[in-house]
């Protein structure tokens, strides 16, 4: 964000400069749902029918060799997964392992418009990521509401693109909240730092509902589809979904969005969930908390004069149900800010008052392949840039009127690669215009009308159509 400095304006002597400008207002990344608006609940069809147009289809062709992602028809490792609109401008939030290392990224909307989309940010330990579409016109766009407050028992729904069945709702209920799930048994990250903290629900949940929304009954979104729990092959599970809380995204939006990453805060415990006999033995009303086992040498916790022992029942104003809750809030706190902790000692509430620092940066992993810096900093070129060769003129004799062009370079963010063009392929036309030379070719897109462009090609014998984009 440009900062705007105040001129003085000179005038007759002893006149004042004019008062520094106020900051500009920054519009929120999202929005919500007034109390007083949806307050009763609303039939799942008319919920279904408000909240499908904000959600919408993510699609890329991963760029490594991990995970299980599906191939298409051409051996290209494709990864499928849903997204939701939270801002009118084209903000989408998904699953980090949805876009990761995945590039030509493309989103496909309800009403079936299609655009290239960018990686604004993503933060792999929560599982969550944040993309942006140029769609040229306002979006819908879904309410976040407040993942703290629902109830167990309370009906949802989940929208999403399971194995490819587009725009599919499926209903259910809240089976728990805080459910600390080991990544591991569910082909995700294991380390130490990913965080396992679920809403369970059994509205259905399969491949290609990652990143999708999980709505309550006032059509608010209250988690992100991440996850479910598939069992031993003989004793298969059923009903079992996760979601990734939207409050844990809310803290991360803001920072995914400026920066493209959530730097970490260093509390530096070691803490464990409290069982009944801990509980009893320590004198505490039950077994909500984080018990610390450990505290290190000159560590924020130590410098606030929090020992071994401890239990921490809130963070600044927020409860702490359990060690988890205590390594999400305290991780995801920003840097340099000041936190009041509740704290149970010997029996008897203290409060002491934490200055978070930052963590030890962590490696410097490559720029995303769909990064949108890569978009900002001009990485793709106009369509009429195309990188082909020209036939010699025995291929070319064998092309309908002798002509075409063959491609020889799609870069990873680019109008043909977006295109789905590849490497070898043929273009014949563009519109109604034949093309022989690459000049030809130049000419007859830069000349055409619109923002999207048919061409005509050729691959492996057989001819189709596509769209190039003007970006």
């Amino acid at each position: 964000m440009l900062a705007v400095a105040a001129i003085a304006a000179f005038g007759p002597a002893g006149a004042r400069a004019a008062p520094p400008a106020p900051p500009a207002v920054r519009p929120p990344l999202w929005t919500t749902l007034p109390r007083s608006q949806g307050a009763r609940p609303v039939a799942l069809a008319d919920l279904a029918d408000r909240a499908r147009p904000a959600v919408v289809h993510v699609r890329g062709i991963a760029t490594d060799e991990s995970g299980g992602s599906p191939s298409d028809a051409n051996g290209e490792r494709v990864s499928i997964g849903t997204g939701f609109i939270v801002n009118k401008d084209g903000t989408v939030v998904t699953n980090d392992h949805v876009v990761r290392n995945v590039a030509r990224l493309r989103v496909r909307l309800y009403d079936g418009r299609e655009f290239p989309a960018c990686v604004l940010g993503s933060d792999a330990p929560t599982d969550v990521a944040l993309l942006r579409v140029d769609a040229k016109s306002p979006l819908p766009v879904l309410p976040l509401g407040d993942s703290d407050a629902v109830r167990v028992g309370q009906p949802v729904i989940a929208i999403g693109n399971p194995f490819g069945f587009n725009n599919s709702v499926t209903a259910g209920i809240i089976s728990a909240k805080e459910r600390v799930v080991d990544r591991a048994t569910m082909n995700n990250s294991s380390s130490n730092d990913a965080y396992s903290f679920f809403i369970q629900t059994d509205a259905s949940i399969n491949l290609g509902n990652s990143g999708g929304p999980l709505i309550d009954a006032r059509g608010q979104v209250i988690g992100v589809s991440a996850a479910f729990w598939a069992g031993h092959p003989m004793q298969p599970a059923q009903g079992i979904g996760f979601a990734i809380p939207i409050n844990l995204a809310k803290a991360l939006l803001p920072r995914l969005h400026d920066s493209g990453a959530a730097p970490r805060s260093y509390l530096g415990v070691d803490a464990q969930p409290l069982d009944a006999s801990l509980a009893a033995a320590m004198n505490l009303p039950s077994t909500r908390g984080a018990l610390l086992a450990s505290v290190e040498k000159g560590s924020p916790a130590e410098e606030c004069g929090i020992e071994p022992g401890d239990v921490i029942l809130s963070w600044g104003t927020t409860p702490i149900s359990t060690s988890e809750d205590l390594k999400i809030y305290a991780q995801l706190s920003i840097p340099g800010s000041r936190v009041r902790l509740d704290v149970v000692r010997d029996g008897k509430h203290i409060e002491r008052t934490v200055s978070m620092r930052a963590a030890p940066a962590r490696a410097l992993t490559g720029r995303h392949p769909s990064s949108c810096s890569a978009i900002v900093g001009g990485d793709i070129g106009r369509p009429e840039e195309i990188a082909v060769i020209e036939l010699p003129p025995e291929r070319s004799a064998q092309l309908p009127g002798g002509r075409g062009v063959a491609i020889s370079e799609v870069p990873t963010q680019s109008a043909a690669s977006d295109a789905g063009l590849r490497i070898g392929d043929v273009i014949l036309r563009v519109g109604k215009n034949g093309i022989r030379t690459a000049r030809e070719l130049a000419t007859a897109i830069k000349g055409h009308s619109g923002d999207m462009i048919p061409i005509l090609v050729r691959r492996s014998g057989y001819d189709f159509w596509t769209a190039l984009r003007r970006h």
